[in-house]
């Protein structure tokens, strides 16, 4: 059974590249891009939303980051994570954002750009339901 990916990152190059990246692991059947964390929000606001089964979540973003993020679904879907993988995929080397991400029980791993088809295909053979 093939699942849903949303990417939530603020790069249109990256997501050019990670399009490609997921279509070369043949474990999804539909991409979700969202430009911004507001947008993402909004999508998944409606408790009715289906959620992605994994999303990838960049940090630094513009109005609202990665972490803003987190907090606002987590209130809004606080059992989101029974749904829903999410990694933080970041261009930080910063072991506090490492820390932070780990520290959330909702956020399934933290990985830095360019996530690999052969990483990405390990993500999602892993949460495989």
């Amino acid at each position: 059974m093939k699942r849903n990916i949303c990417i939530i990152d603020d790069d249109i190059v990256y997501q050019l590249i990670i399009r490609k990246v997921v279509e070369r692991t043949d474990e999804f059947d539909s991409i979700c891009f969202c430009n911004d964390a507001i947008e993402a929000i909004e999508k998944f606001k409606s408790i009715e939303a289906p959620l992605p089964e994994l999303i990838l979540l960049d940090i630094n973003m513009p109005e609202m980051d990665g972490w803003q993020f987190l907090e606002s679904l987590i209130k809004l879907r606080p059992n989101f994570d029974k749904e829903t993988a999410v990694y933080i995929v970041t261009s930080s080397i910063a072991l506090s954002d490492r820390e932070k991400a780990l520290s959330y029980k909702e956020v399934s791993g933290f990985l830095s750009k360019p996530l690999s088809v052969e990483k990405l295909k390990e993500i999602a053979i892993k949460h495989k339901k």
